[in-house]
């Protein structure tokens, strides 16, 4: 007995000992990442800043909007030439091509699918396949297919993802609509190799009102309940945007974009008007015609408290050891005023950041040089549009 007693403690401490040295859970790895959703082919300084001085590992660029005519049938709309950055002004490899991946992105209006035939189909494929080994990089890592599919159009968009993914080598991802997320029986899962879950833009934007329609967490919540893991490998994007929605005698009238509201707060057309609201109190018919008199604009932004928000639902849909988490968008001002650290703390909010080579080395410097320049930056201000937001297609499904 004295013997079995003598050796207790041993057996006692072995099994804690043994548990230190099993591997920690450290979460998903994730890849930091960052929409570019601009239809001029230079980054602006500020863009290439804040890719730089926050890390991004990932940029997903669009490079094509398509949409539907009865001239044209299905075409582009817009064309943005992949940046030197990564194709190098002679073509060949940019300076970013081993440094920060690149993923071609293609738009594609839901009208578009309510358009066309089958046979169409196809052709638009090849005309996009087409279009991205023409213009594209060899160094992609991946291509992505934004539309929002109906009942109507699933079957013409799901056909044309199968053609893109058998025809390339590299991961085809589609966009996530929340309704679609926590619906996949109901409005079907694309044949992509990943998905991308948009978890914002799902307020009622046409409605006037106080509510944030880019993201309001009663309005969200909703998708998130109960649901069993998403059938794709899903990424998230996170919004880093903010806008104004302009309505007049309680119409919705469009979204201004940033430069818009500075241009009419300048020339004196904007005033405070109701609470996160700016009324237009003059005209100016030459420089900005859209706007009259009485004109409201509901000022709708993000901040860092808000992207937590978003982070406490989405971490939730996260169904895979690697995913990408992608703030929309590098160009608004709203992403570049937050600090380092408020940029990293949103990709940490999923789990650890992927590490090795480049990653390590080459950032760690830039980094660190940064934060104390990220730390004095300005305030938020009231209202961010320099983004091109996604297109809410309101075409009949």
């Amino acid at each position: 007995m004295h013997g079995l007693l003598r050796w207790f403690p041993a057996l006692v401490l072995a099994p804690v000992a043994l548990v230190a040295f099993l591997p920690k859970e450290t979460g998903p790895v994730v890849v930091p990442g960052v929409f570019r959703w601009r239809n001029n082919a230079w980054l602006e300084n500020g863009e290439e800043r804040a890719i730089t001085s926050n890390g991004v590992q990932r940029v997903y660029m669009k490079i094509l909007d398509i949409d539907w005519n009865s001239a044209h049938g299905a075409h582009p709309v817009s064309t943005v030439t992949v940046p030197y950055q990564w194709r190098g002004y002679g073509h060949g490899d940019g300076y970013w091509s081993d440094s920060v991946e690149l993923v071609p992105c293609i738009y594609i209006t839901n009208n578009t699918f309510l358009r066309i035939d089958d046979a169409e189909v196809k052709d638009l494929a090849g005309n996009l396949l087409r279009k991205l080994r023409m213009h594209c990089p060899a160094k992609v890592r991946g291509v992505m297919l934004d539309c929002d599919w109906s009942a109507k159009t699933r079957s013409k968009f799901f056909r044309l993802t199968r053609i893109m993914k058998d025809s390339l080598n590299v991961p085809v991802t589609a966009t996530i609509r929340l309704h679609q997320y926590a619906q996949p029986n109901k409005t079907g899962v694309p044949p992509a190799d990943r998905g991308m879950l948009m978890p914002y833009n799902v307020g009622h934007i046409t409605i006037p009102g106080g509510i944030n329609s880019i993201f309001d967490r009663g309005t969200a919540g909703p998708y998130f309940m109960g649901r069993e893991p998403y059938p794709l490998p899903l990424d998230i994007g996170l919004p880093a945007f903010s806008w104004g929605v302009q309505f007049r005698k309680s119409a919705f009238m469009g979204i201004l974009q940033e430069n818009q509201v500075n241009e009419a707060t300048r020339a004196g057309l904007l005033s405070p008007g109701p609470p996160g609201a700016l009324q237009v109190v003059k005209e100016d018919n030459d420089a900005m015609p859209s706007l009259h008199m009485g004109d409201e604009i509901r000022v709708e932004s993000i901040t860092p408290a808000v992207i937590d928000e978003v982070i406490a639902l989405a971490r939730t849909a996260v169904n895979c050891d690697t995913l990408s988490v992608v703030y929309f968008e590098a160009g608004a001002s709203t992403f570049q005023r937050m600090t380092v650290d408020e940029v990293r703390n949103g990709w940490k909010g999923f789990g650890s950041l992927r590490t090795g080579g480049y990653f390590d080395a080459q950032r760690a410097a830039a980094l660190e040089a940064h934060r104390a320049d990220s730390a004095a930056k300005a305030a938020w201000v009231n209202a961010d549009t320099t983004a091109t937001a996604v297109p809410t297609d309101t075409t009949d499904r």
